[in-house]
């Protein structure tokens, strides 16, 4: 039973490792390949009891690995060996089977990546990196009908310049705060469900040079959902949000970045969809998207025509086996951007998860991104800036114990822009490779 539990945590925990890289990924070139490593597998039926209805679980990993490409930059390319552990904390009353109670459900988590590079260069050393990352979830459920829920995370990011002029060139260090409310409404036994969330997320960015970059985004969304079917929905989804930016008038990069940020501008983006989602068969599941979107900048390139005001998207999963889950999908949107103003993105992605025995899990996945940059400070002359963007990971861990494992992991990136400045950057073209053998303690 516990490592059922440990196989399905595992392959939701990887689903979310590669979402994570493509959210970060759609912020544009930067930090774009850093992610923060996630925290271990936390098996439900360890932790030290602290009260009736609270459990401490506790744990750390320690990785070994390359890098390849530490600048982002096929012409001039570095690698180096690099260290990083992690630890972190979980306090949470989920039951020993892994289920929410009913009424107050809480789990709050504290993690930490230190990063080391194993190389003789000053330039190499001085990216080592202490990133922190908190997470906070609330969730009350009265007897099914009414869900309120408020969560918080915290992460902070670090990464290379995107040049390498010297040893004292700016790092790129960035914080990001995401806080939700959220109230989910299922009455008559939840066959109409409504749910209204309120977000806010904070950029910020500790490199003074890309303080014009520093961000709020409010966004309010709310989703009704008829189920015709047993597992299946139709749903209609409005989202509006306002993305202000906190220093208009703060120095721009000249030398950092793939392109100056210029002056950026707020936005009111707008999203109004109509869809489905759930089972159409006992092994197949789908959800699809098609809507209107319109980015609403206050001054320079808008997300325009019908192209630009149609989004699009779909998920397809199957479970051919009881252990192995396949899932492919694809989106056409916009994505406001660090560089210019927004760009669209058309996407497709795929993965397989496998438990190939009771113990060791499996994971691959894949995506392809063709982006088109607008209102880059250049102006119309540079309009768009197109990108091609691969990403892939693959994942092995092999549990030893409910509390004990080994792992190696891989991801590759892979961008090709037509952005060709006089000066050579980092962030536009490149091949960054990157390697860990791990080892991990969780309970």
């Amino acid at each position: 039973m516990t490592f059922r539990y440990l196989a399905l945590g595992i392959a939701v925990v990887v689903c979310l490792v590669a979402r994570t890289s493509h959210a970060q990924q759609a912020y544009g070139p930067i930090t774009g390949g850093t992610v923060v490593n996630p925290t271990p597998l936390i098996s439900p039926t360890n932790g030290v009891p602290l009260s009736d209805g609270a459990v401490l679980h506790a744990g750390v990993s320690v990785e070994g690995g390359y890098d390849s490409n530490l600048f982002y930059n096929d012409d001039e390319k570095v690698g180096s060996a690099l260290l990083r552990i992690n630890p972190f904390l979980d306090l949470t009353n989920a039951s020993r089977s892994g289920e929410a109670p009913t009424g107050l459900f809480f789990d709050l988590r504290a993690g930490l990546s230190y990063r080391e590079y194993l190389n003789s260069d000053p330039a190499i050393r001085r990216l080592r990196a202490v990133q922190p990352t908190a997470t906070v979830n609330l969730e009350h459920n009265s007897g099914g009908t009414v869900v309120v829920g408020v969560a918080d995370t915290y992460a902070r990011l670090q990464d290379a310049p995107y040049t390498r002029l010297g040893a004292n060139d700016d790092l790129i260090i960035r914080d990001n705060n995401l806080a939700t409310a959220q109230l989910r409404w299922s009455p008559g036994g939840g066959r109409l469900q409504a749910t209204l969330r309120y977000t806010n997320m904070i950029d910020w960015f500790e490199t003074a040079q890309l303080k014009a970059g520093d961000s709020m985004t409010n966004e309010g969304m709310l989703d009704v959902s008829w189920r015709w079917l047993p597992k299946t929905a139709l749903y209609v989804q409005v989202r509006q949000g306002y993305i202000k930016y906190l220093n208009p008038n703060a120095p721009q990069a000249t030398n950092l970045v793939p392109g100056d940020l210029g002056g950026k501008q707020n936005s009111y983006p707008l999203r109004a969809l109509v869809g489905i989602r759930g089972l159409i068969t006992e092994k197949t599941s789908i959800a699809l998207a098609v809507g209107y979107q319109n980015a609403f900048y206050q001054a320079g390139q808008t997300t325009t025509g019908f192209f630009g005001s149609t989004t699009v998207a779909g998920e397809l999963i199957v479970l051919p086996l009881l252990t192995t889950k396949l899932t492919f999908g694809e989106h056409h949107d916009f994505q406001n951007s660090v560089i210019g103003n927004f760009f669209y993105d058309d996407g497709v992605y795929a993965s397989v998860s496998h438990q190939l025995v009771s113990r060791l899990i499996a994971q691959v996945w894949g995506a392809y991104d063709h982006r088109r940059y607008y209102g880059l400070p250049a102006g119309p002359a540079l309009d768009p800036r197109v990108d091609d963007l691969l990403q892939g990971t693959a994942l092995l861990d092999f549990y030893i114990r409910a509390w004990a494992y080994i792992g190696a992991s891989y991801s590759v990136s892979r961008n090709r822009s037509d952005y060709a400045p006089a000066q050579t950057f980092s962030g536009t073209n490149y091949t960054k490779q990157v390697v860990f053998g791990h080892v991990g303690l969780t309970y």
